[in-house]
């Protein structure tokens, strides 16, 4: 449930205001198609934190969990990429690679975890 919320509100903040959360994560705003892409990908971001909203079906909600994990777990990787391979660094670059990844590693109990037994 946290992770689906937190999504939904880092969709809505990107929506809102592309430029500040591009400012500290990147050091940069966006530009050009950037801005359009960083409203787009908000708006996805919304949109998979609503799909992922705990479902009381377990089966359902394994399906949410395994979306949630590979979103948060490819985040960390590319933002951790960007870190070390890219000369943008905002000031909540390593925070946020350092938050996908505690919530992917949060994920991963359930996961791992069979249907039948999943909370």
């Amino acid at each position: 449930m946290a992770a689906a919320c937190l999504e939904m509100l880092a969709g809505a903040t990107i929506l809102i205001a592309p430029d500040m959360v591009s400012l500290l994560l990147l050091g940069t705003k966006p530009e050009g198609a950037g801005l359009t892409l960083a409203r787009f990908a908000a708006i996805a971001l919304f949109a998979l934190g609503i799909a992922c909203l705990p479902p009381k079906n377990s089966a359902a909600r394994q399906s949410a969990v395994r979306g949630l994990f590979v979103f948060n777990l490819g985040v960390a990787a590319l933002l951790g990429w960007v870190g070390i391979a890219t000369t943008l660094h905002g000031v909540l670059l390593w925070p946020a690679v350092t938050l996908h990844a505690v919530i992917a590693a949060a994920l991963l109990p359930q996961l791992l975890a069979t249907p039948s037994s999943a909370p």
